[in-house]
């Protein structure tokens, strides 16, 4: 992930997430090893955002570990440098995806949230989705938080008057050799038209 601005609490994220795979003896750093890092970071603002949507932080990290199974410890010590599943490096290109749809010039612990929601199948996704969030119910909240009532009062525009538009994203599915899915965020259409040319040509 060199060259993108990470903020120092996504990075703690991850520092968390790395950590909480080698105490559970995992040789890769999953979807649950982020979302438990996340929390373990305890941003404010993501915890506001899901307390405010019904969802407890203690109860995520419980519901995460309930699904978990340590692996077998390494004679040799843990690894210091775990690499990312498929679906965590997913996760990260969303967030990174997701910072520039909002404009924002950094990848923050709320983009890292988003990510996680947006790809779909892994074990924080399916966590998160079983507690009751969903990713529009979390970029809403998220934006409100940060911009106020006024600007996210504008995500419901569209659903409710057809007359006036306000594009959010483009969203594309984007479909990998493991059979898995997940979306791909674009903020023009341009810009999704030229992805799925180059995805036709591999």
């Amino acid at each position: 992930m060199v060259g993108y601005d990470f903020t120092n609490r996504l990075r703690g994220a991850l520092i968390k997430a790395r950590e909480e795979a080698q105490l559970r003896s995992h040789d890769q750093v999953g979807t649950e090893h982020l979302l438990l890092g996340l929390l373990a970071e305890d941003d404010t603002l993501v915890m506001d955002v899901l307390e405010n949507l019904g969802a407890q932080g203690p109860d995520l990290q419980s519901a995460i570990e309930d699904r978990l199974v340590d692996g077998k410890p390494n004679p040799r010590g843990r690894a210091t440098d775990l690499p990312y599943t498929q679906r965590a490096r997913v996760v990260l290109d969303q967030a990174i995806a997701t910072a520039h749809e909002f404009g924002d010039g950094y990848v923050g612990t709320q983009h890292l949230l988003l990510g996680l929601m947006l790809e779909n199948h892994g074990i924080a996704a399916q966590t998160l989705t079983a507690a009751g969030l969903s990713e529009p119910q979390l970029r809403r909240e998220i934006v409100r938080l940060l911009q106020g009532e006024g600007v996210a009062a504008l995500i419901d525009v569209p659903e409710m008057n057809s007359d006036l538009q306000v594009p959010l994203s483009i969203a594309v599915e984007v479909h990998y050799g493991d059979g898995s899915t997940a979306k791909k965020i674009f903020t023009s259409k341009d810009e999704a038209i030229g992805f799925l040319r180059d995805r036709s040509g591999e």
